[in-house]
């Protein structure tokens, strides 16, 4: 696959490959949604040979298990965990495709990030929570690590690659061919010594790794002997502590690593047990930001109260899970935020506020009691949503680019599915004007955001008559910057559409 090239009808390559275990990864541009997709082609090197016209069978187990991986991604998909997009043959060779995740892996993140310990916990916690969730469906990843942890641009923490995950049913087929499954240095002592049926603590082991690493800024053991050392260290040899490596670590924390790297798996912390244990060192929302700034900052979803630090929804979603029925959403007073009508003037004076002097102190209370209205009232409440666009537009005009796009996108999400013509779906408009605009400074994605910007003033003119005036005039500045990047003839064609504001 080459850059430019069109392959389904549909996928348009522009950049990649990338090489994994079970395949090459590229990046695509989806225009019939103007989105950014990941596509994952099964390697030519797990198929047979040539079945005449050019076309190619793929073995047996590399085929079952690229497709277990595609099932993966269509029940796991969201809540840290891309999405799946699309899945089909091309030229007789399967490929997936997914959500792609705008960001940076682990593994590239710190060749140039030290994380302080509040960062590391706050990337960690993340995968303890996707890992929870994973688990409860019966799923074991297998090779949790650097590597397959994705930082995206507002923090979110993603678990991808789940090309050798299995499920915990111990009848189910393992599809496993040659070596044993995992990465050198991640991988827990019962898969090296060929367990058939490991369970949750093996990612747990991973995990272990990873944490070690991002505290030490070592391996647990050394990575410079040959791999077979590596994995009897792995085996037999006692995990170093942390404290050997770090002074003023607490000993609870030195405790907890220990026991994510013990070799009995009975021994080690469920995912639930280890994220209570890290909770203290979580960042909580209002904290300053980490010095120096990390891009991106893991601790960005906690501060702005975009996910909660005691992870009460999270508990909610794995009791759901675990008894196949979804438990109703209890939303109950706080005596720290606004009442409703406390919000809803808020929400007035903020706005004001921003249309005739730019971001104030109405703007900072809003920021303030943003997460606890959001855990009082749910993310898709109304009021909600539009206190969440108005913070992105107050981050937004004070420059905080990445910020202003995680919160336009977490309004996008939120009100994907809306029925048109709603209030939710005029703000559903707006936080993807937003998120188009802020695409350009934060990643030079200028086509990107032209592909965004053209869908939502196609949508909205077929609101006519009853165009929201705010909204024509979010439409109206993002042309304006999109006209900057070279894209006139487009802008003014569209523009002509749209009704004066």
């Amino acid at each position: 696959m080459e850059s430019g090239q069109v392959f389904a009808g549909r996928f348009e390559i522009t950049g990649g490959p990338r090489s994994g275990g079970m395949g090459s990864v590229y990046r695509a541009l989806d225009p019939t949604t103007g989105r950014i997709v990941a596509v994952k082609f099964l390697a030519r090197n797990l198929w047979d040979g040539p079945v005449g016209h050019g076309g190619v069978r793929p073995g047996a187990n590399a085929f079952k298990r690229f497709e277990r991986e595609r099932a993966m991604h269509e029940s796991l998909g969201g809540q840290g965990v891309p999405r799946l997009v699309d899945y089909d043959f091309a030229c007789g060779r399967p490929y997936l495709v997914t959500e792609f995740i705008e960001g940076k892996d682990l593994r590239d993140f710190l060749v140039t990030h030290r994380p302080t310990l509040t960062a590391t916990v706050a990337v960690v916690v993340q995968v303890l929570r996707i890992l929870t969730r994973v688990h409860a469906a019966g799923v074991i990843h297998r090779d949790v690590k650097p590597h397959n942890l994705v930082l995206a641009d507002d923090g979110t923490v993603y678990l991808v690659d789940f090309g050798i995950a299995l499920p915990t049913d111990p009848d189910a087929t393992r599809h496993t061919e040659g070596r044993t499954p995992g990465s050198i240095g991640y991988k827990a002592p019962e898969i090296i010594l060929g367990e058939r049926n490991p369970g949750p603590a093996a990612d747990i082991y991973g995990v272990g790794c990873t944490l070690f690493r991002m505290i030490t800024g070592e391996h647990v053991f050394v990575m410079s002997s040959p791999d077979h050392m590596i994995e009897r260290h792995h085996c037999e040899t006692p995990a170093p502590r942390l404290d050997s490596f770090v002074d003023g670590l607490s000993t609870g924390l030195v405790d907890l690593v220990a026991r994510m790297l013990d070799k009995d798996p009975a021994a080690r912390p469920t995912a639930t047990e280890a994220e209570s244990a890290l909770q203290p060192f979580l960042p909580r929302p209002g904290d300053p930001a980490p010095h120096p700034v990390l891009v991106p900052d893991p601790t960005a979803p906690f501060r702005t109260g975009l996910t909660t630090v005691t992870g009460a929804i999270d508990t909610r979603a794995r009791q759901a899970t675990a008894t196949g029925r979804r438990r109703p959403t209890v939303h109950r007073p706080s005596s720290n935020g606004p009442t409703r009508s406390g919000l809803r003037s808020l929400i007035a004076r903020t706005e004001a506020e921003l249309t005739e002097h730019g971001p104030g102190p109405y703007a900072q209370q809003l920021v303030r009691c943003l997460p606890d209205v959001r855990n009082r009232w749910g993310g898709r409440d109304p009021d909600v949503l539009r206190a969440l666009l108005l913070c992105a537009d107050a981050a937004r005009l004070s420059g905080d680019w990445p910020g202003a796009g995680a919160r336009y996108r977490a309004v996008a999400r939120e009100t994907a599915g809306v029925s048109v013509g709603t209030a939710e779906h005029i703000l559903a408009l707006e936080a993807r004007v937003g998120a188009a605009e802020c695409a350009v400074p934060e990643e030079a994605d200028a086509r990107g955001a032209l592909l965004c910007w053209e869908r939502v003033v196609l949508e909205a003119c077929a609101l006519r008559p009853e165009v929201p005036d705010r909204l024509v005039r979010r439409c109206r500045e993002v042309a304006q910057e999109l006209a900057e990047w070279g894209h006139t003839a487009v802008v003014k064609t569209l523009l002509e559409k749209l009704p004066d504001a």
